[in-house]
C-alpha cells in the first residue's frame, strides 16, 4: 500500500502509475483480496489458475494476443459451429476477464491496456458469432446477394458508444445497429428477402453473445440504438437507414452516432463491403458533423444534460433514495458529465473543425486541447478525472463480474477499494472527492466553455437581460400587438413608427417588401413564426446604435439572407448579445454587413466576443488547420479535395471577420491590420502547397524545392481585406521533369486559391508579374529568374522587385530569391534613365486610371499614394549601391525615414510625407469599410497631406529635384 500523497501532489497522480514500476508479472493477492469472484473461479479452475499464472498475466493483453488465445481454445478453425463458437467465446471472454483483472489491479496495465482488450474481444466475439450464424443460415438459405455486382453481400455491424470509441470497460454491455446494403434475395432452394435473412442473422446472433449458461456469458448486448429503436427491424438498409436520419433523426441520435464504428465482421467468402462501409460514413458524418451549426440543437443538447441528470436520479429513487455520490458514472462528477463536456465540443465544433471528428473520448479530448477549445489545464484534470474514475469503475466491476458503478456505502468496503487501487482510504476519499468536484462544475459550465452559453443566458455573460427574457419580451410584445390588431405585421409597423419616427415610412416599405418576398413567403410556419419575432429586436438592437435607420435596413438584409437558414434564426433569436453586436458592426460599416450578410457562417464567431477579440495566433492557427485537412478524408482514406478547400475558405472568413472585429472597434491601426492579413495569406499559401504538392508529384518521399514570391500589395504587407495575390513561382531543383511538375503544381495552386467553391473563393490570384508576362513560363528555375532580371527586366519590373519577398515555400529557394533580389537591387543604374522610365510609367498609372470628377482620388491622383510609392521605389533603384540599407523591404514609410537618415531626403520632407502616406492609407481604408469603391473626397480635405506628397515628389523626381547622389559614391 503506498504512502497518501503529500498536498501539493496532482490528483493524477495519486494512483500509482502502472508501467514500469512493478514486476512484469503482477501478484496475484491484491486482486485475490478484492475479488470474491476472481477467488472463487481460481477455486473452481485449477487449470485456469495454473495458465494465468504461467501465460496469462505475463504480458500485455493486444489484439494479436487476443487472437492468439482464441485460435488455440477453437484448434485453429477459422468458422465454428454455433455451439462451439458460444462456449470458446465464454472460455475466452474469462480468461480476459480474470488477466484483466490481475494485471490492472496488480499495477501493470495501463487503462489503454483495459480498454483496448476489452474491445478487441467484443470485436473478435461479435465476428466469430457473426460467421458461425451467417454460415449456417445461408447453408439453408443461400449467401445474400449484391443485385449490383452480384457478389455476396455481409450485414455491416455497427459498434456503438464505448465499443466504438475502443473504450469498453470490463463489465460492459455492448450497443450494436446492424444495417446491410441493397435489397435482394438469397439463391438457395428456400429463399429469403435480404431484409428477412439479416433479421433472421441478428436475432440468432445475440444468444451466442449475451445468453448466459453454464459457461457464462460473453456481452450482453443492446440492439436499442437502432431506428425506431424497440419498435423498428432488427437490421435496416442503408436506404431505409438514410431516411431515417433525414426525416426523423434526433438530437439524441447524433450524440449516440459520434462514436459509431463499423466493426471488423466478415462472413463470406469474395464479398467486398468497402463500397457500403463508404456509404454508411458518407450518411453518418453529415448528421453527427454539422457544418452549420444549428442552433435549434442546443436546447436539444440542454435537454440530455438535464436527462443525465434526471435519468440518475430516477434510478437512485427506484433504489430507496440511494445516494447519486455513490454512483461514479451517472452521479454528479461521473464518468458520463466527462463524456457529455467532451462530445458536446465535438458536436458543436466537430463540422468546422475535422480534427475533433475522433470516436475515443481521450483522443478527442486532446484534440480539442490542441484546438484551444478547452484550456490544457482543464483538459489535464478532465483527463486524470477519468483515468481516476474508470479505474474505480473497473476496481468495482472486478468484484463481482457486475455491470455495476456504485461506490460502496460501508466504509470497511470503502477503505478495501481503496486498498485494492494502491491507495491509503483517506488519500481515495479526498482524490475522489476532488476530482467529482472539478468535473461537476465543468459539467454545469459546458455550453459555456464549447463557446455557446448557457440554456438560461444565452451566452449574454450576464450583463443585462438574459436571451429567455428579451425572446419572452418579443413573443409577448408579437403576439399582444397580434392580438389586438390581427396580425405581427401590423405589431410591426406600429413599432416601426414608435421606434423611428420621420424615418418610419422609409422603413415600413423595406418591411413590407421583406414581409411579402419570396424568401418569407416560402417558410414553413416555425420559421415564419421566428422571423416574426427577429424583426422587432432586429429595429431595437438597431435603434441603439449611432445609425439606426442604416443599421435597421441593414439587418432587414441578413434575416432575409438567412431566412432559409432556420439554424441561424434560432442563433440571433437566442443571444440577443449577438444580435447586438451584429447591430453596431452593420451601422459601423456597410461593407462589414456586406461581408456578413454574403458569409452567414460568420454568425456564430459573434458569440463569443472576447475570443473575437484576442489576437490571432497564427502558429496554433495552423497546426488546427493542418490538422483539420488531415482529417478531412473520404472514405477510402484519399483526402476530400472539396472539403478542404472549403475549410481553407471557411478559416480564411473566420480570421478576416476576427480582424475585422477589432478593425472596427479601433484596436488595429491599418498597418497592423495589414500585417495581420498579410500573414493569413502567408499561412493559407505554405498550406496551399503541402495540399497540392502530393496531387502533382510522383516521386516518392520528394519534397517540393519551390518558393512562392509575393509581390504588390502582399510582397509590401499592405494587403487589405479583397486584396489580390500578386505572385510568382519559383523552383531550384535538378530532377529531370522539374519544369513540367512545377509547372503543375504553380497551375494546382493558382486553381486551389481561385477556384469558386459553395464557400467561395480564397484569393483572386495575378501570375502577370512573372517573366515575360502571360507569355511566360507559369513557374521558373531560379537560373532563369536570375538571366531574366540582369538581362531582360524592363525598369518597371524591378520597381516592383523592391516590393517583393519570399511567402512560402523552401526557405532555401527563398533565400535564394532574396539574395537574388538583393543582387539585383544593387546594381548601378543611370539616375536620369531611371528618373524617366519612372515618370513615364507615372504617367501610364494616371492613363489607366483617369479621374472624371473634381473630386481627389486618394491612391491615383497626383499627391496621392501612387507618388509616395514611385520615390521609395526610385530611391531604392538609384541608391541602393551607394546605401544597400534601402534594399530591405521594410515598406514605404520606413524607406522615406531611412532615405532621409541617409542624407538623400530632407527629413522635413520625408517626415511630413511619411505621414500623409499614413493618414492617407487610413483614410482610404475608412471609405472602404463604408462601402466606396473610389477614395475619393473634395479638393479641401486632405489639402495639407496632398501637399506633403507634392513636396516629396518635387524634391526628389520634380524638374528641380536636387541631383541624386552618384551610385559610385
Amino acid at each position: 500500500m503506498s504512502p497518501p500523497p503529500s498536498p501539493a501532489t496532482s490528483p493524477s497522480s495519486a494512483i500509482p502509475p502502472h508501467p514500469g514500476t512493478a514486476s512484469p508479472v503482477p501478484d496475484f493477492d491484491v486482486a485475490q483480496a478484492w475479488s470474491g469472484h476472481l477467488r472463487r473461479t481460481l477455486q473452481a479452475r485449477p487449470d485456469l489458475h495454473a495458465w494465468l499464472r504461467e501465460e496469462g498475466v505475463t504480458q500485455a493483453l493486444t489484439p494479436a494476443v487476443l487472437h492468439a488465445w482464441r485460435d488455440g481454445l477453437a484448434g485453429g478453425d477459422a468458422v465454428l459451429p454455433v455451439a462451439e463458437c458460444r462456449a470458446v467465446l465464454r472460455r475466452l471472454r474469462e480468461r480476459v476477464f480474470c488477466a484483466l483483472m490481475v494485471r490492472d489491479l496488480g499495477g501493470v496495465a495501463s487503462l489503454e491496456e483495459v480498454v483496448g482488450a476489452m474491445t478487441a474481444l467484443a470485436d473478435l466475439a461479435v465476428g466469430d458469432a457473426y460467421r458461425s450464424v451467417a454460415t449456417d443460415l445461408a447453408a439453408v438459405h443461400g449467401m445474400p446477394i449484391d443485385p449490383a455486382t452480384g457478389a455476396p453481400q455481409e450485414m455491416l455491424i455497427m459498434g456503438m458508444g464505448k465499443l466504438g470509441g475502443q473504450e469498453l470497460n470490463v463489465s460492459s454491455d455492448i450497443d450494436l445497429v446492424m444495417l446491410y446494403g441493397e435489397e435482394g434475395e438469397t439463391p438457395g432452394p428456400r429463399r429469403l428477402s435480404n431484409h428477412e435473412f439479416y433479421g433472421r442473422l441478428t436475432q440468432r446472433m445475440m444468444p451466442v453473445l449475451s445468453e448466459r449458461d453454464a459457461n457464462g456469458h460473453v456481452f450482453r448486448t443492446d440492439l436499442r440504438l437502432r431506428p425506431d429503436g424497440d419498435g423498428g427491424p432488427l437490421a435496416w438498409s442503408l436506404d431505409a437507414f438514410e431516411h431515417y436520419l433525414v426525416g426523423q433523426g434526433r438530437e439524441w441520435e447524433r450524440y449516440a452516432w459520434l462514436k459509431a464504428r463499423p466493426m471488423p465482421a466478415r462472413a463470406f467468402a469474395g464479398s467486398d463491403p468497402e463500397p457500403q462501409l463508404r456509404q454508411m460514413e458518407s450518411l453518418r458524418q453529415p448528421f453527427v458533423y454539422r457544418k452549420y451549426f444549428d442552433f435549434d440543437a442546443l436546447a436539444a443538447l440542454r435537454a440530455l444534460r438535464e436527462r443525465i441528470r434526471l435519468d440518475w436520479e430516477r434510478r437512485a429513487l427506484a433504489r430507496n433514495g440511494m445516494d447519486s455520490a455513490l454512483n461514479i458514472k451517472l452521479g454528479e462528477g461521473g464518468i458520463r458529465e466527462i463524456e457529455f463536456v467532451v462530445q458536446l465540443s465535438q458536436l458543436i465544433r466537430g463540422g468546422r473543425m475535422p480534427a475533433l471528428q475522433v470516436r475515443g473520448l481521450l483522443p478527442a479530448l486532446h484534440c480539442e486541447r490542441d484546438a484551444g477549445l478547452i484550456p490544457a489545464e482543464d483538459a489535464a484534470r478532465l483527463e486524470s478525472a477519468y483515468r481516476f474514475l474508470r479505474r474505480v469503475e473497473h476496481a468495482l466491476q472486478y468484484r463481482e463480474d457486475e455491470q455495476t458503478h456504485l461506490l460502496p456505502a460501508d466504509p470497511p468496503q470503502r477503505a478495501a477499494l481503496a486498498a485494492a487501487l494502491g491507495l491509503e482510504a483517506h488519500a481515495f476519499e479526498r482524490t475522489l472527492t476532488e476530482h467529482r468536484a472539478f468535473v461537476e462544475e465543468t459539467f454545469r459550465n459546458a455550453f459555456r466553455l464549447a463557446g455557446v452559453g448557457d440554456g438560461e443566458n444565452g451566452g449574454n455573460g450576464g450583463n443585462g437581460a438574459t436571451a429567455g427574457d428579451a425572446a419572452g419580451a418579443s413573443r409577448t410584445a408579437c403576439k399582444n400587438s397580434a392580438a389586438q390588431d390581427g396580425d405581427p405585421e401590423t405589431a410591426l409597423m406600429d413599432e416601426i413608427h414608435a421606434l423611428f419616427g420621420a424615418d418610419a415610412e422609409q422603413l415600413a416599405g423595406r418591411a413590407r417588401a421583406l414581409l411579402g418576398g419570396p424568401r418569407l413567403r416560402t417558410l414553413p410556419p416555425a420559421s415564419r413564426q421566428r422571423v416574426d419575432i427577429l424583426l422587432p429586436m432586429a429595429m431595437r438592437a438597431a435603434a441603439r446604435t449611432v445609425a439606426p435607420v442604416a443599421a435597421t435596413v441593414r439587418l432587414f438584409d441578413l434575416i432575409e439572407a438567412i431566412a432559409q437558414r432556420s439554424a441561424y434564426l434560432a442563433l440571433l433569436a437566442e443571444y440577443p448579445d449577438t444580435l447586438a453586436r451584429i447591430a453596431r458592426m452593420m451601422a459601423a460599416s456597410p461593407w462589414a454587413a456586406q461581408y456578413l450578410t454574403q458569409h452567414p457562417l460568420l454568425l456564430d464567431s459573434l458569440i463569443d466576443w472576447r475570443t473575437l477579440h484576442e489576437p490571432l495566433d497564427f502558429a496554433a492557427m495552423a497546426r488546427q488547420l493542418a490538422a483539420d485537412l488531415d482529417a478531412c478524408r473520404l472514405p477510402d482514406g484519399t483526402p476530400d479535395i472539396e472539403r478542404q478547400m472549403n475549410l481553407m475558405r471557411d478559416v480564411q472568413r473566420q480570421a478576416s471577420f476576427q480582424l475585422l472585429a477589432q478593425d472596427l472597434e479601433g484596436e488595429l491601426t491599418v498597418e497592423k491590420l495589414a500585417d495581420q492579413l498579410s500573414a493569413l495569406a502567408d499561412m493559407l499559401l505554405a498550406e496551399t502547397m503541402r495540399r497540392v504538392w502530393p496531387l502533382v508529384n510522383r516521386q516518392p518521399d520528394a519534397v517540393p524545392r519551390f518558393a512562392v514570391i509575393a509581390y504588390g500589395k502582399l510582397g509590401g504587407k499592405e494587403l487589405g481585406y479583397v486584396s489580390d495575390l500578386d505572385l510568382v513561382f519559383l523552383y531550384d531543383d535538378p530532377r529531370e521533369d522539374a519544369a513540367e511538375v512545377y509547372a503543375k503544381l504553380g497551375r494546382r495552386m493558382t486553381s486551389w486559391l481561385s477556384t469558386m467553391t459553395s464557400s467561395g473563393r480564397l484569393y483572386e490570384v495575378d501570375l502577370r508579374l512573372r517573366p515575360d508576362g502571360d507569355a511566360g513560363l507559369l513557374a521558373v528555375s531560379v537560373q532563369a529568374f536570375a538571366e531574366y532580371q540582369s538581362k531582360h527586366a524592363w525598369v518597371w519590373e524591378h520597381q516592383a522587385l523592391t516590393r517583393a519577398r519570399f511567402a512560402a515555400g523552401d526557405a532555401a529557394v527563398g533565400a535564394r530569391f532574396e539574395a537574388l533580389r538583393r543582387e539585383i537591387l544593387l546594381q548601378p543604374r543611370d539616375a536620369q534613365a531611371v528618373r524617366q522610365e519612372v515618370l513615364s510609367m507615372r504617367d501610364k498609372i494616371s492613363a489607366g486610371h483617369p479621374n472624371k470628377t473634381d473630386k481627389f482620388d486618394l491612391k491615383h491622383d497626383r499627391g496621392g499614394m501612387v507618388d509616395v510609392e514611385f520615390v521609395t521605389q526610385y530611391l531604392v533603384l538609384t541608391q541602393a549601391p551607394a546605401h544597400p540599407v534601402l534594399v530591405a523591404n521594410l515598406g514605404n514609410i520606413a524607406l522615406l525615414g531611412i532615405a532621409a537618415r541617409e542624407g538623400l531626403i530632407d527629413a522635413d520632407i520625408a517626415a511630413r510625407a511619411a505621414d500623409a502616406y499614413r493618414t492617407l492609407r487610413r483614410a482610404q481604408h475608412q471609405m472602404r469599410l463604408q462601402g466606396q469603391e473610389k477614395a475619393r473626397v473634395e479638393p479641401s480635405v486632405l489639402a495639407a497631406e496632398r501637399q506633403a506628397v507634392h513636396a516629396l515628389w518635387d524634391a526628389v523626381l520634380g524638374t528641380n529635384a536636387a541631383a541624386p547622389v552618384p551610385a559610385s559614391e
